[in-house]
Parts: structure tokens; C-alpha cells; sequence
């Protein structure tokens, strides 16, 4: 497809690798995103990309100001440099397909890499020739090239054997290697770019069926198979061509010969160990991101599948709405004549509990007590960052530390308000839960006058700046150490 002027002039303001490559903060966003996030396979969590970025604001003396770290990445995000995903109920950030096409543009013009190269240029004879059988209709064009290909392989075999044929210089060899880790590089920024547009693809399904209504029950399956991703785009059908290879035999052949080539003299005496260990791992990275896209895209169709079955269920919505007027009728009755009622037909068809005796019916038996076991096992690893970080806002925000500055304030003086509190308090706990905890005390143990309010700013990682009002708090007295120890 041609590319227009307009569509060129277009993605120079939108698309987020442009915009990435051209940003004022460029000059220490690109170095923090490759530092942390290129090489991490899967996400972060927040609170410790919160540090890092904390850390190379620092080191850059004209972004020192009060906008905080979280703010900056809900700005990344929104920029589709980051990515987020809730993983047990904590938020995490990874690279954007968009991030990674940046960081590849930016270390191919840092590595000095060009695209002319034998290897590549095998590479295109290679896809041409494909090209050219799969256009021919006549087999006995390709019956004829296979075999011209079968006659080369044996003649070529024989100038092996005998010699003929040079083997390879040194620097043919390193070029071959940087030519495959460099095809190999830009595989991850391709499959993430594929898992994006997958999960962009079912939600706009999913919030054109909200706008259109719900199809019928039965034709949910052909409505996800109508927007089918990896089925209906280009880059689906290229995703199930490489799946289809990665799962054939020519996977062992893969496995086989990147063994052959690390126990070569050539790997260990030029090549690094980075570079060993990138093409040891090179068929498991490629496995791992296959099945990361297959991972999101079975996740979110089965997302999208609920979602369109409970939309398109009438009989469901019909059976719920009729046991809640069934609920409210039962109530009215109840409010407006109340006393035991006897409904003469079984409504629920349980049919009737036949009771001889009462004292006959054991509706529930105790068993006695019952042994309860408890293994308590020593926990070797260290709290998280995030768990540490969240024990140390609840005790910094609680009635003890809080009744703590309150005694402080008032040994200087005889008097001290909610708002002087609030503002004695650190920054880090002058939160919500602070505030709660001094409404607290203040009733226990001071005196609220609601007749007057005072504001107060909070802090923590918000884009603009909350301000909070509370009743006017007097403390005059010292809060028992039972509260403040």
C-alpha cells in the first residue's frame, strides 16, 4: 500500500515511536525504559519502577520538581510508551511494542548496523523463490526447480569433499552471527506489537456490542470468529505461519545446530558471553513469545466470550428479573400485614418436610470439637517492596502515630488544631487515613467544632493536587498513651 504525504505528516504527531524518538524528556526516559524494562520478560511491579525513575530524575538536575513518579508513568501510559496490567491486584508496567521500536531504531544507529549483508541477501533470493512457486501454477515448472536444486546440492557436496570449496573467514562468520541477532532482536517488539493489537481488537468488539446490542446466543461463536484477529490481519496470518514452523520439525533442526555452533572453537574464542548466551536462548525467547500473544489472545476471547454470552442470554436477565419482583412482592406483603403467612402450593416443588415429632428432628448434630492442626513454616524470603511499602503508610497514618504528634505538639504549647497536626505530620503519611485517624481522636479525646472547616493538601501520587476540609479539631490536653505509646 502507498503511503501518502499526509499519512507520513500524520504519524510524525500520533504515532508513539515518533513521538517517543522526538519528546523533550527523551534524553533520560529511552536510557531508564532500556535499563529496566528492555530485557524484562513479562511486567514490573509499580512501586519499584517508581523508585527507578525517582533514581534517573535525579541524575538530571532540570527535571528536578514536584511532579511525582507515578505521574510520570500514568503519562507514559497514556503516551502508549507503557503498557499496565493488575497482576493479583497490584499494578505493573511493561514496554509498549511502540517503546521497543524506538530502543531498536536508537541501538541500530548506536551499533552502526547496515542492511546490506549476504545473509540478508540470502534471505530475499530465498523469499523470492518461494514467491515465484507459489505463483506458478504449473508443477511441472517446480518439479523442474527442485530438481536444478537437487543437482546443485550434489555438486556441491562434491566440491566439499573434495576440497574445492573455501571455508569461511573469520569475519564472514561474525557477520553472519550479527546478521541473526540482529533478525532475532526485533522479533519481541513485532510479537508484543501482535499481543497489543489483540487486546485492542476485543475490546473495541466488545464496546461495539455494547453500542449495537448483544448478538443471539447461538451466533456468539460466529461473531468471534468474524472478528477473529489472528485470522483477519496480516500480521495474524504472518503470527500462525511463524506458530506453525515453531512447532514443526525444522524446530529440532533450530535446536540442533545452535548446539553445534556453541561448541565450536569460532564461539569460544570470538564470541562474548552475552552474545552466547543470546543465541542459547534465542529459540526458547521465541517460544516463550509465541506463547505469550496465544496466552492473551485464549485470555481475552475468553474474556470477550463471557462477556457476549451473559449480553446475549434473554431467558437469564428474564429469570433474574422475575425473582426480584418475587422478592419485592414478598416484602410489601410482609410490611403491610406482618405475621406468619402459609403459601397452600409448593412454588419451589421441594415438596413438604413430613414431621411426626418435633422432638425427633435433628435439623443439626454437634460432632463435638474438632482438632485443628496448625504448621507455622519459617518464611526465608524478604517482604516485597510493595508490602513493606504498604505496612509503612498504615502505621505512619494510624491513631498511634498520630496521637504521637499530637503529644509532641502540645508539649511546647497549650494548644494545637487538626490542621497544625496535618501539617506536623511527614509528607509521606499526610494521606486520607490520616485525617480519618485524627476525626478519631478528636472525638475521644478533643473537641470538634463543625461550625468552622479547615483545608488541608494531601499528598501522594496524584496528577493534581487534592485538598481535603475537616471540622475545626482542638487538642488540649494529651492523648492517652494507651492510644499514642
Amino acid at each position: 500500500m502507498e503511503i501518502t504525504s499526509e499519512q507520513i505528516r500524520m504519524a510524525l504527531g500520533s504515532n508513539p515511536t515518533l513521538t517517543l524518538l522526538k519528546a523533550y524528556s527523551r534524553d533520560w526516559v529511552l536510557p531508564l525504559l532500556a535499563e529496566h524494562l528492555e530485557q524484562v520478560d513479562g511486567s514490573v511491579s509499580a512501586e519499584w519502577f517508581h523508585e527507578r525513575v525517582a533514581e534517573a530524575r535525579e541524575q538530571i538536575p532540570e527535571w528536578h520538581g514536584n511532579v511525582a513518579p507515578a505521574e510520570h508513568c500514568r503519562d507514559w501510559v497514556e503516551k502508549r510508551w507503557l503498557e499496565t496490567e493488575t497482576l493479583n491486584g497490584r499494578l505493573r508496567y511493561r514496554l509498549s511494542p511502540y517503546s521497543l521500536r524506538a530502543l531498536r531504531f536508537v541501538r541500530e544507529l548506536v551499533e552502526g548496523e547496515t542492511t546490506v549483508s549476504g545473509a540478508r541477501l540470502g534471505s530475499i533470493s530465498h523469499a523470492v523463490r518461494l514467491l515465484a512457486d507459489m505463483t506458478n501454477p504449473n508443477r511441472d515448472v517446480q518439479v523442474r526447480r527442485i530438481d536444478q536444486q537437487i543437482t546443485e546440492l550434489r555438486r556441491r557436496r562434491e566440491d566439499i569433499a573434495s576440497g574445492r570449496v573455501r571455508l569461511a573467514t573469520l569475519e564472514e562468520m561474525k557477520q553472519q552471527l550479527r546478521e541473526i541477532l540482529a533478525m532475532t532482536r526485533s522479533l519481541p517488539a513485532d510479537f508484543r506489537q501482535l499481543r497489543t493489537m489483540v487486546e485492542d481488537r476485543h475490546q473495541e468488539v466488545a464496546r461495539r456490542t455494547m453500542v449495537q446490542g448483544p448478538p443471539k446466543a447461538d451466533l456468539v461463536e460466529e461473531y468471534l470468529r468474524e472478528n477473529d484477529l489472528l485470522s483477519k490481519t496480516s500480521q495474524g496470518t504472518a503470527y500462525l505461519g511463524f506458530s506453525r514452523l515453531l512447532s514443526s520439525a525444522q524446530t529440532e533442526q533450530l535446536r540442533a545446530d545452535i548446539d553445534q555452533i556453541l561448541t565450536q572453537e569460532f564461539t569460544r574464542e570470538h564470541v562474548s558471553a552475552a552474545q552466547r548466551e543470546e543465541l542459547d536462548s534465542m529459540l526458547s525467547t521465541l517460544l516463550t513469545a509465541e506463547l505469550d500473544v496465544q496466552n492473551s489472545y485464549v485470555r481475552w476471547s475468553a474474556s470477550l466470550r463471557r462477556f457476549l454470552t451473559r449480553a446475549a442470554h434473554g431467558r437469564h436477565h428474564r429469570l433474574l428479573s422475575l425473582a426480584d419482583r418475587a422478592l419485592h412482592a414478598g416484602a410489601t406483603w410482609a410490611q403491610v400485614e406482618p405475621g406468619q403467612r402459609y403459601v397452600p402450593q409448593d412454588v419451589l416443588g421441594v415438596g413438604p418436610f413430613a414431621v411426626m415429632d418435633i422432638s425427633q428432628t435433628q435439623l443439626w448434630r454437634d460432632h463435638g470439637p474438632q482438632e485443628v492442626v496448625v504448621e507455622v513454616t519459617q518464611q526465608h524470603a524478604a517482604l516485597p517492596v510493595e508490602d513493606r511499602a504498604a505496612l509503612r503508610l498504615a502505621a505512619g497514618t494510624s491513631p498511634r502515630a498520630v496521637g504521637r504528634t499530637i503529644n509532641k505538639l502540645l508539649a511546647d504549647r497549650s494548644v494545637v488544631t487538626g490542621a497544625e497536626v496535618f501539617e506536623a505530620t511527614p509528607m509521606e503519611f499526610q494521606r486520607l487515613g490520616t485525617l480519618v485517624s485524627l476525626l478519631d481522636l478528636a472525638v475521644m479525646h478533643g473537641q470538634v467544632d463543625t461550625g468552622l472547616v479547615e483545608a488541608v493538601r494531601l499528598s501522594g501520587n496524584q496528577v493534581t493536587a487534592l485538598r481535603a476540609t475537616l471540622p475545626h479539631l482542638v487538642f488540649d490536653a494529651p492523648v492517652p498513651a494507651k492510644e499514642a505509646p
